[in-house]
């Protein structure tokens, strides 16, 4: 089981430490706090579990604005540490709406099959917010294109394609 984000940080590297500590700082300018979580980005899109659980810490954050940019950034990082993360936020209804749906795009933007049960189950539940059932549709196709076999065989002849000397 994945560490919470509000659980102390597990690392003792300082830049991490330092990024984290700008990010979850409601005191620090908003600019500051973008530029420290595009920082982690790339750290986490490096496959740094420390990074990822530091941009999660933020969720804590008050800023809808915020939070939709921490889901969207722990979606480009492709990596399954950040999907606990993501869902927490996709199945908490009271976070902003905007919150919810960068939630559901990222699990997309993951690509993992564990991920879409929830996704089905929110996009096919009567009550659930349009923008929510919306989203979670278009993660489950892009879930299910990216796992399916038609996709391979795509990338398969992809790479024919460029060995061959064609691409």
């Amino acid at each position: 089981m994945a560490p919470s984000a509000t659980s102390p940080p597990p690392t003792s590297d300082p830049t991490i430490l330092a990024l984290r500590k700008t990010l979850c700082s409601e005191n620090e300018p908003l600019a500051r706090r973008f530029r420290a979580l595009f920082s982690l980005k790339h750290l986490a899109c490096q496959s740094s579990v420390p990074a990822i659980q530091a941009i999660a810490a933020a969720f804590a954050s008050p800023s809808a604005l915020l939070k939709h940019e921490l889901a969207y950034c722990l979606g480009q990082t492709k990596d399954l540490a950040a999907v606990p993360f993501l869902t927490a936020v996709l199945e908490n209804k009271d976070e902003d709406p905007m919150c919810r749906h960068e939630a559901a795009e990222a699990l997309g933007a993951i690509g993992d099959m564990g991920s879409l049960d929830l996704l089905k189950e929110l996009r096919d539940r009567p009550e659930e917010l349009v923008v929510v059932k919306e989203t979670c549709e278009i993660a489950v196709a892009r879930i299910e294109w990216e796992n399916s076999e038609e996709r391979k065989k795509e990338k398969l002849q992809k790479r024919y394609v460029y060995f061959m000397g064609f691409g």
